[in-house]
């Protein structure tokens, strides 16, 4: 029988290990990490599809915070092999997929990357590689703008959509294999997916090599701590909201505007900046009047997000960084 164990608790043997501790800081290598969250696993609807994810149902994961850089992350990684691979193994319908396509609640945050990759990428290089392309609607904007694009997205029924979709190539293969491929691009954007990927500095260093030298990289992450100061204020007005944050493990990556910036130097980044993300937006549904209501509130607290120095509050409950790679290597 499998010796089963709470994240970051030494099981008595290494036979039937469920986790394996994170002893260091994914960011900046710091060993002094502190406990400020506990998430729960469930897997119940992977019961016929994963036995073994499905396994994991019960398990709790504790969640820590490094004092020296602000970053959080998970105190021990799942060992399961394959275990972020298996549980983002969604058989989404081909009508959900083609809803996501078609879906504008993140065309503010698309826009608005568009915008700014607009004015530090010449008319002259405008090759663009979506890491994370989903259904391709990001990969659709940035066509009408007058963008060569290119995706990567692991899955493949969404990654045929979005080819099917944009008539780009989307290819199904990690960052790091495509860079050592030797492709080259002028833009690379990561919306809602740095957040996903266990020691982020190694993906952002692939992502270097995925760019000309003088290329920008966009990244949109939510603000880790904003995010986790939200739940709370939540779960104290509302007794009946159970406090949920990256449970699953499903964000293993929890970003403060320092370690963000920080993750970025280290992978080889320079001209750095980071600033309040803009929010996904609700689509009307069922009730138009409560869609407009929460959208109203998640504009006031952006554009409050965007005031000097607020960033670094709780206002500030996505990140938007951009950098860019030396013109020269150093």
């Amino acid at each position: 029988m499998r010796n089963r164990t709470s994240a970051g608790t030494e099981p008595s043997s290494d036979s039937g290990r469920l986790f394996n501790p994170v002893d260091r800081c994914w960011v900046c290598g710091g060993q002094t990490l502190r406990r400020y969250h506990r998430c729960r696993m469930d897997f119940s609807e992977y019961a016929k599809q994963d036995p073994e994810l499905h396994g994991y149902t019960g398990e709790q994961a504790w969640l820590v915070q490094c004092p020296a850089c602000g970053f959080g992350q998970p105190e021990a990684l799942p060992t399961l092999a394959n275990f972020f691979d298996r549980m983002y193994d969604q058989r989404w319908s081909p009508g959900w997929v083609e809803e996501e396509f078609a879906a504008t609640c993140k065309d503010l945050i698309f826009r608005g990357i568009l915008d700014e990759l607009a004015r530090r990428v010449t008319p002259a290089r405008r090759r663009l590689l979506d890491l994370g392309a989903h259904a391709g609607r990001f990969m659709h904007l940035a066509q009408g703008r007058g963008w060569q694009v290119e995706g990567i997205e692991l899955n493949p029924r969404t990654a045929a959509y979005a080819a099917g979709r944009t008539g780009a190539v989307v290819h199904q293969i990690n960052a790091q294999t495509m860079a050592a491929s030797g492709r080259r691009f002028d833009a690379v954007t990561l919306t809602d997916v740095l957040e996903h990927i266990p020691e982020p500095v190694a993906l952002l260093s692939a992502i270097a090599r995925l760019l000309n030298p003088g290329g920008w990289v966009a990244v949109k992450v939510p603000s880790g701590f904003s995010q986790w100061q939200k739940e709370r204020v939540r779960s104290l007005l509302t007794p009946s909201h159970r406090m949920s944050l990256a449970d699953n493990l499903v964000h293993v990556n929890h970003f403060s505007p320092r370690s963000l910036a920080l993750a970025l130097e280290r992978a080889g980044f320079c001209n750095v900046e980071i600033r309040a993300g803009a929010p996904e937006l609700v689509p009307p549904g069922t009730s138009r009047l409560r869609s407009a209501a929460s959208n109203f509130v998640r504009l006031a607290v952006f554009a409050a997000a965007k005031l000097p120095g607020a960033r670094h509050t709780p206002l500030a409950l996505n990140l938007q960084a951009y950098a860019q790679v030396p013109d020269t290597p150093r």
